[in-house]
């Protein structure tokens, strides 16, 4: 066997580029590049981690799930790291194969297709009424509307709940950074405080929820388990979609020519979806901790180092995609890292899809005009997005 020797620390390249700047969160392209550009593993200054930025070395690195292991944290701060061991997210081999298994049970693309009509439906409706009545927001007005009905209906959360899923979700993403506001902080505690005092009485029983208590009851996870798996539908499921349908509405609205192709070639609808993702992730990154020595190239992340994975510049590599600054829905992008890779992978994906394809679907069939605005684009740490898109239905 090939013994793994660590290179001197002089021959890492390092780096000062802070991504957790403003700048860089509002516009993080070219640091990625410049990342890119200096080797496949960089050594930040801080945070004090190895940064993973090319194609080909997030992707392996998301699938040695036993190497670079998710459950010392996947986050840089206690806030949200801390409930590890009994959530999806932060959890390895049986344990997150067994969780993995539960959340993914009323996931599965043959179960949620039963719902896309009815999205459908709900989503033409609000396109109808936003269409020829003036600006709107698009992320509160359009964006918003089908996962916070879509996630709150499935899941089966009162009305507590539902109300302060949004607040939690950005919460929890901006906590995951390794300087936090103490009111996310805060505001990720009432999350876990809120799902913690949930019982079977609290939610319906035909829900995603319900189904969750019922395996508790038969014995196939934990009381606790089971919470931590609900905690995976309301934190990571909102604002990603959110985000990610916003970009799509943008960058088709400010290409009139994609625009004018997808309107001709709707049966072009997943692929633009995929490209979508692809050129502006929504997930900026997740971090994993080394097991064992990892070797990428010819550098070696030492055990126990802490490896932040950046989604959003894999997605932009030269090296995988031609001209990857461009957003073109004729790109074959199905092998974009926006949902991950592996064991890992978004447990909620197809129902994302399923959301921006019948949204898509509904604006195309009504034959709209996409007029956008400048977006306001937000700082927080663990997802790029906007804040604000003025927009217009024609």
């Amino acid at each position: 066997m090939e013994s793994i020797m660590p290179v001197a620390a002089a021959d890492m390249p390092h780096s000062g580029v802070r991504l957790f700047a403003d700048s860089s969160l509002r516009d993080p392209f070219a640091d990625y590049r410049a990342l890119r550009d200096l080797g496949p593993v960089v050594k930040l200054a801080s945070p004090d981690v190895y940064v993973l930025s090319r194609y080909d070395d997030v992707r392996e690195a998301l699938r040695v799930s036993d190497v670079l292991i998710s459950g010392e944290g996947v986050g840089f701060s206690e806030a949200f790291n801390a409930p590890k061991g009994n959530n999806v997210i932060q959890t390895d081999g049986e344990t997150h194969k067994r969780l993995r298994a539960a959340v993914m049970r009323p996931l599965k693309p043959e179960q949620l297709e039963q719902a896309r009509p009815r999205l459908k439906a709900m989503i033409a409706a609000r396109v109808d009424e936003l269409a020829g009545g003036g600006e709107f927001d698009a992320m509160r007005s359009l964006a918003r509307f089908l996962p916070v009905e879509a996630i709150a209906h499935f899941v089966g959360l009162e009305a507590a709940g539902r109300e302060r899923m949004l607040e939690w979700a950005s919460a929890a993403f901006n906590a995951i950074g390794p300087e936090q506001d103490p009111k996310d902080v805060e505001s990720l505690r009432s999350a876990f405080a809120y799902i913690m005092s949930l019982d079977a009485s609290k939610v319906r029983e035909d829900s995603w929820a319900g189904q969750l208590f019922q395996a508790a009851r038969d014995g196939q996870l934990s009381f606790t388990e089971a919470l931590g798996a609900i905690s995976a539908y309301v934190i990571p499921s909102l604002d990603t979609t959110i985000l990610a349908k916003g970009h799509l509405l943008y960058l088709l609205a400010r290409d009139p020519e994609q625009w004018k192709l997808l309107r001709e070639r709707p049966d072009w609808i997943p692929a633009a979806v995929f490209e979508s993702v692809r050129h502006s992730s929504v997930i900026r990154w997740f971090a994993r901790v080394a097991k064992t020595a990892h070797r990428v190239g010819d550098q070696i992340i030492p055990a126990g180092a802490r490896v932040m994975l950046l989604y959003g510049s894999a997605n932009r590599d030269e090296r995988r995609y031609p001209d990857p600054d461009r957003f073109d829905i004729r790109r074959d992008a199905r092998d974009q890292l926006a949902w991950g890779r592996g064991a890992h992978m978004c447990a909620g994906q197809y129902l994302a899809r399923i959301e921006m394809e019948v949204m898509l679907e509904a604006l195309v069939e009504r034959g709209a005009a996409l007029h956008a605005g400048e977006p306001v684009v937000g700082a927080n740490k663990g997802l790029f997005g906007f804040s604000e898109l003025a927009f217009r239905l024609g």
